[in-house]
């Protein structure tokens, strides 16, 4: 009301200012021109002509930009336009869904909430008839009677909040009126009038639409369609101008929106979501203040449910959880398909990434159990029996001698050892240079114009003067047939300027000499470090004078030092190879894989050089190969015939033929006869019972002492041949037929016949195979290790003296010590190789080799028979000092091979026939009966021991560094097919490699395969 006054004192003030510039002034001056225009405008808009009193309140307006008039105007103005349009559009999209066919809806039954509303509604078209009948009462003059209408019409609404509208529009019709009476003129005071029942009018309409939206939206609400009801609000809210006649439709609204944030609330609530429930706790707490009462019972209701479990979320309590539940359902899932379809790795790995989330889960160990049952039932079995064949394969592989399989001269390409551009410096060669009087700067440009000029690429060098002092001295210069590198060192040289080669520029600069000092950091590989030191990886980082202590203190010897051979051994190196190190503050520290080096420019840029060629690691693979054929033969026909007398029971020899056979000829004895003690017989005489004396004789004793030599297993190469025709003498000789022939008188005639032929042969092969840097020795030994004594210490025999009466009765003790054995030592019989490669740089491989084979031969027996003598007690003792005897055969060789090619070593053999012709005169040489007086044998003994030795360039994954072949790709990487790791055994995938074009023999090395 207050501001419908405010409007009305505003109108009259302003018709008082129209009636007195009319009187007083009588020339068109801004204030007559204003209030002129502002009748027009408001003439203009009752008659409903709205785009000229648009017009006349914007010319209001230019001509004061204040005016507070013109500015309400205008806006009214222009909310009637808008709201004109809406209504146009509003009417052609009526008439539009007039013309199509009303779908059927089906008839909903009334509930008890809709007959209150349809009663309502008709009481509110009665009030709006009353308010319609007592304007025009109004119009008749009749105010009294208006009036009466009026309040009839205010008392017949119900109590709400929707029927507070229709209050207001009573009351503005109460007002006008009462002010119509009151004025009782058409003058200023009208117009204000009816300027505050127009405002009224919009600000009815306003509430009106906005009602209308809260209708639809609690209409919604009944309906559950929250979204819909909020988003009605919004728009009733937004529309609703703010004023003291509106604030009961923004209670409405804020009554239905607090409806519907609880009954948000309530929803999330039962739905666990405790965080968007309370979102929503909060908004209904901003919205009705936090001390409202709805508002603390919606948080006591909140409270009480976030703290029962019931209504907890389990995506709040345990976040994750639902997600790793649907990850193992994927993954079981994923398992029992790959298990079914028999892919059991791939399920394997399904069932292990269910343990990483639910490390409990039976389901997965059970499945593991039976894969990994099933996969040792079917494929473990098996595992052992394939890498059997693969090696009993390799075995016979193995037998193969070398054949030539590439026919080219020498491997193709080399390394590149040094860098591009100075290589490509000392491949141009220039006629001519002629350099007269020239700044140094334009020297250098004529020289980069004709390296280009003289590249068979076309392309030259970059060359670039850095002169900060702006020297640029003259240069003289003139050649004839030189190299480019020549002609930059010799103008550099003459002007006192260096250069060096940096990222593929020269850069040439004044020669400072040692001041200008610079620190580079090189990685230095270990195989570099190895080829220029010569001290091996596991070699001490300090040198000392003597052996180590366990303890950390002093070393023997010579003292310690805090010398580093390995900062040392580089540092000679480089100095040998032409890098000065005498310059003031040049200092050179390795740290095991950073050489870091303090030095001018030029000798950096030679230690670059240096390390460039030795960058490369280069490590050999050697392939030894040893080969031993043996072939024994034997063939012997002995006969001897013996003529021999039995007397008294003891057999004589009165005659034999004693032919020998090949053992007895070549087999001689190795020891000496065994030891014996001996004791004579005695001879007493003693007294019977009777007193009569009787001769009592005791024999003599023999005890054999053995002196066997110590037994050798066979099996080595080079191990000792067979003792054809067993031990010595031809009476004991193992498969000799013994038989009695018959008998003359009292003398027996034997034959001894002993007819062999025997063959044996072995084959032996051993390829030991091991890959070794460049230059370093690798070693090969396929032996046994024989300890044997170097000395013994004296043999120590004690014979006591006879015990006994007169008879000469008891016997003397024997006490016999052996010789000790002493200082043992090792030797070691079999095959040595001691190869060490060294790789060129046209990748040829230079071999030091050296095959020993040391063979055991027997035992030979030094010293003599030792004999002691008491009494009749004689002791015989053998010396019994074994000493072993062996052969060697040794080459040492140096040889250069191709990378692939074989070396073979032969001359390792043997051959070794034995024969035998013996015969009785004249008797051998009877026809047929001559054989019983002959005795023929042949022994031959065929050894050949090869050795083969393959050198091929490997790379750190094991296969060939620059040649291919069918299954290996250079540089490939050859790894275990099973990695285990903690949580059990993972199987590789393969990596198939880029395809190339390239020739075998020219591949380059391609990316490792299998990592």
């Amino acid at each position: 009301m207050k501001n419908h006054k405010r409007n009305r004192l505003t109108w009259a003030t302003l018709a008082a200012a129209v009636a007195v510039g009319s009187l007083v002034a009588q020339d068109v001056d801004p204030v007559t021109q204003k209030t002129q225009l502002l009748s027009e405008a408001l003439a203009a808009r009752e008659k409903g002509d709205l785009q000229v009193a648009l017009e006349k309140f914007e010319q209001i307006q230019k001509i004061s930009a204040d005016d507070e008039a013109a500015k309400e105007g205008i806006a009214t103005v222009k909310a009637a336009l808008a709201a004109a349009d809406k209504a146009k559009a509003d009417a052609e999209a009526a008439k539009l869904k007039a013309s199509q066919p009303a779908p059927v809806v089906p008839a909903k039954p009334a509930t008890l909430l809709d007959e209150v509303a349809s009663s309502h509604e008709n009481l509110y078209r009665e009030v709006a008839q009353a308010i319609a009948v007592a304007k025009q009462t109004a119009e008749l003059g009749d105010y009294a009677g208006a009036l009466k209408v009026l309040d009839g019409a205010n008392g017949a609404l119900p109590n709400n909040t929707a029927a507070q509208n229709w209050r207001d529009e009573i009351a503005l019709a109460k007002q006008d009126i009462v002010s119509r009476r009151e004025s009782g003129d058409q003058g200023a005071d009208q117009l204000a009038r009816a300027e505050v029942v127009r405002l009224a009018k919009i600000n009815a309409a306003a509430i009106d639409a906005a009602s209308a939206l809260i209708n639809e939206a609690e209409s919604s609400v009944r309906k559950g369609e929250l979204d819909d009801a909020t988003t009605l609000l919004d728009k009733a809210s937004a529309n609703l101008p703010r004023n003291i006649a509106t604030k009961p439709v923004s209670d409405r609204i804020k009554t239905v929106k607090s409806s519907i944030i609880s009954r948000r609330a309530f929803l999330a609530m039962d739905a666990r979501e405790m965080n968007k429930a309370d979102a929503f706790v909060r908004e209904f707490e901003r919205l009705n203040g936090a001390d409202d009462s709805s508002s603390r019972r919606l948080r006591a209701e909140f409270a009480a449910k976030k703290s029962d479990p019931a209504y907890r979320s389990v995506d709040e309590i345990s976040p994750g959880l639902r997600a790793k539940d649907d990850k193992v359902q994927e993954l079981l899932v994923k398992g029992r398909a790959r298990y079914l379809y028999g892919d059991y790795a791939g399920a394997l790995d399904a069932y292990r990434e269910i343990l990483q989330y639910q490390p409990n889960n039976s389901e997965s160990k059970a499945f593991q159990v039976r894969i990994r049952q099933l996969l040792s039932q079917n494929s473990g079995q098996w595992n052992r029996g394939v890498s059997k064949g693969k090696l009993l394969e390799l075995l016979d592989e193995s037998w193969k001698l070398p054949e030539v399989y590439n026919r080219e001269v020498g491997p193709v390409g080399g390394v590149a050892t040094s860098d591009p551009v100075l290589d490509k410096l000392r491949a141009i060669t220039v006629p001519e240079i002629n350099i007269r009087d020239l700044p140094f700067d334009r020297a250098i440009a004529q020289l980069t114009i004709v390296s280009q000029s003289y590249d068979k690429e076309n392309k030259g060098v970059n060359m670039f003067v850095i002169d900060p002092d702006r020297k640029n001295p003259s240069v003289n210069m003139t050649l004839r047939n030189v190299t480019l590198e020549k002609a930059i060192d010799l103008i550099t040289k003459q002007v006192n300027f260096t250069y060096t080669i940096n990222s593929g520029i020269i850069e040439i600069r004044p020669d400072s000499g040692s001041n200008d000092l610079e620190t580079e950091f090189f990685p230095l590989s270990s195989a570099a470090e190895t080829k220029m030191t010569g001290i091996g990886t596991g070699a001490p980082s300090a040198s000392t004078g003597g052996t180590p202590s366990p303890f950390g203190g002093a070393t023997a010897g010579a003292g310690a030092t805090d010398a580093n051979p390995r900062n040392d051994g580089i540092k000679n190196f480089l100095t040998r190879s032409g890098v000065s190190f005498e310059v003031t503050g040049a200092v050179l520290n390795y740290d095991g894989t950073t050489l870091i080096v303090t030095q001018n420019r030029k000798n950096l840029e030679r230690i670059r050089n240096i390390l460039r060629r030795y960058s490369d690691i280069k490590q050999v693979h050697i392939e030894s190969k040893f080969i031993e054929v043996s072939e024994s033969s034997l063939n012997e026909l002995t006969t001897n015939l013996r003529l021999s007398q039995t007397v008294g029971g003891v057999q004589t020899i009165r005659a034999q033929t004693n032919l020998r056979s090949v053992n007895d000829v070549f087999g001689s004895a190795t020891v000496s006869n065994p030891g014996t003690i001996a004791v004579a017989g005695l001879t007493a005489t003693v007294l019977d019972a009777n007193g009569n004396p009787i001769t009592v004789t005791q024999p003599g004793t023999s005890t054999p002492i053995a002196n066997n030599p110590p037994n050798f297993p066979s099996g080595n190469f080079g191990g000792r041949e067979p003792n054809f025709g067993g031990a010595a003498g031809w009476s004991g000789a193992a498969g000799a037929y013994n038989g009695l022939i018959g008998t003359i008188g009292s003398y027996d005639l034997s034959i001894f016949l002993k007819a062999v032929e025997q063959n044996s042969g072995s084959d032996l092969m051993s390829a030991p195979s091991l890959t070794v840097l460049d230059g370093k020795t690798a070693i090969i030994k396929i032996a046994q290790l024989l300890r044997y004594p170097q000395s013994y210490g004296d043999t120590q025999s004690n014979v006591g003296s006879q015990g006994g009466g007169q008879q000469g009765g008891g016997s003397a003790g024997v006490t016999i010590t052996a010789g000790t054995p002493q200082d043992f030592t090792v030797q070691e019989v079999g095959v040595t190789l001691e190869v060490t490669p060294t790789v060129g740089a046209d990748d040829s491989i230079a071999l030091n080799l050296k095959p020993k084979v040391t063979e055991f031969e027997g035992f030979v027996e030094y010293g003599g028979t030792s004999v002691a003598i008491s009494g009749s007690t004689t002791v015989t003792i053998p010396s019994g000092f074994f000493q072993p005897i062996f052969t060697t055969r040794e080459v040492s060789t140096d040889v250069t091979v191709f990378d692939g090619a074989t070396v073979v070593i032969g001359g390792l053999t043997r051959e070794e026939v034995k024969t035998v012709n013996d015969k009785v005169p004249v008797l051998g040489d009877i026809p047929l009966i001559g054989a019983a007086f002959r005795s023929s044998g042949k022994s031959t003994t065929k050894k050949n021991l090869t050795v083969f030795v393959t050198a091929n360039l490997v790379s750190p994954g094991g296969a060939t560094l620059r040649s291919s072949y069918p299954g290996m790709r250079a540089g490939s990487v050859f790894q275990n097919p099973v990695v285990l790791s903690p949580g059990g055994a993972v199987y590789r995938e393969p990596v198939e490699a880029t395809p190339t074009n390239s020739s075998p023999r020219e591949a380059a090395p391609a990316a490792p395969a299998g990592q």
